[in-house]
């Protein structure tokens, strides 16, 4: 298995994730007042992506669930999504089981695994996607299916649809720029830790960042959100930081303020610290937020090779749940 082949082929497994998506049809009860994501990791980031993607167009509160308990409003009236891509993630497992002790309205978004034998036993849809993969590195397979349960339902409208496929066609049209860009960046940041702000809608995406940069690269990486970090991180720009590269992410979507609270935070953290801006390219937020995503997958990519280290290896998770399980 090849990180580097896996990463190139973000916009063909879109592609198929698509072409399942047009495989199936999965109407819940029309009760249903209120949406939670189950998720962790790889298979939690998806939520994150698709709340905030289609925050403008949603008809229905959604909140996504990263821990082993479910709020305590989950109900008869609550659609909850389990997507754990293995099928066997602990936290969500324990989710699943009060969504059905709760009598939800429940969907799964899997490989296989427990989840899928639970839910199939259940008498709930599953929906089955390509298993195999390091779920850091399947994404798109549970993030397309997310969008497809919302436009299927209508707690979003239809053209979404239009706007996914848009997307999937942009980034195959920009992915040597994107390679690129993520060059670029790697040079600027040299051996330092990465800081990421932008506006607070690119959250998810600088959440991916990180958790790309921590399995991929295998180190640490950080980030916070405008207008959050302007009520109390930048005062800690008082002080020159050791061996930090910031990289704010900007985009043309900014809320006008929000962008000129950026600009004003670039020029008061350029004061102690060299900042590199990323515009981000795209017609609307979907595509921008999947132009970043398949950026920063890169240079996840970009930082291990110069590391001469194993990107598929993640022997510290494996060891804790080994521990966990004794």
């Amino acid at each position: 298995m090849n990180m580097k082949d896996l990463i190139r082929d973000f916009p063909k497994q879109l592609e198929e994730g698509v072409a399942i998506s047009n495989t199936y049809k999965v109407i819940v009860d029309a009760s249903v007042s209120n949406i939670v994501i189950c998720g962790l990791g790889g298979s939690g980031i998806g939520g994150e992506i698709i709340k905030e993607c289609l925050r403008p167009y949603l008809k229905l509160p959604v909140e996504v669930c990263h821990s082993y308990s479910l709020p305590e409003y989950v109900d008869s009236n609550t659609l909850v999504i389990a997507c754990s891509y293995s099928g066997n993630t602990e936290e969500t497992l324990n989710a699943l089981d009060e969504a059905i002790e709760r009598k939800a309205n429940i969907i799964g978004i899997t490989s296989g695994g427990a989840v899928k034998k639970i839910l199939l036993e259940q008498g709930n849809p599953v929906i089955t996607v390509p298993g195999g993969l390091p779920p850091r590195a399947a994404l798109a397979y549970p993030l397309v299916q997310l969008f497809e349960v919302f436009i299927q339902n209508n707690f979003v409208n239809a053209e979404i649809k239009t706007q996914l496929t848009s997307a999937i066609s942009f980034l195959e049209k920009e992915q040597s720029e994107i390679k690129a860009l993520a060059s670029q960046i790697m040079e600027f940041s040299d051996d330092n830790k990465l800081l990421f702000y932008g506006e607070d809608k690119f959250h998810p995406v600088m959440l991916r960042a990180c958790q790309q940069i921590n399995e991929n690269s295998k180190e640490l990486a950080f980030f916070n959100v405008i207008p959050e970090m302007n009520h109390n991180e930048i005062v800690g720009w008082a002080e020159k930081p050791k061996n930090i590269s910031v990289v704010m992410l900007r985009s043309d979507l900014e809320n006008s303020r929000n962008s000129k609270r950026l600009d004003i935070t670039h020029e008061i953290i350029l004061r102690k610290n060299a900042v590199l801006e990323v515009k981000a390219k795209g017609n609307n937020f979907i595509e921008q937020a999947f132009y970043l995503i398949h950026l920063v997958d890169w240079l996840s990519l970009l930082k291990a090779e110069k590391k001469s280290i194993d990107v598929i290896e993640v022997d510290v998770i494996d060891y804790l749940k080994n521990e966990l399980s004794k």
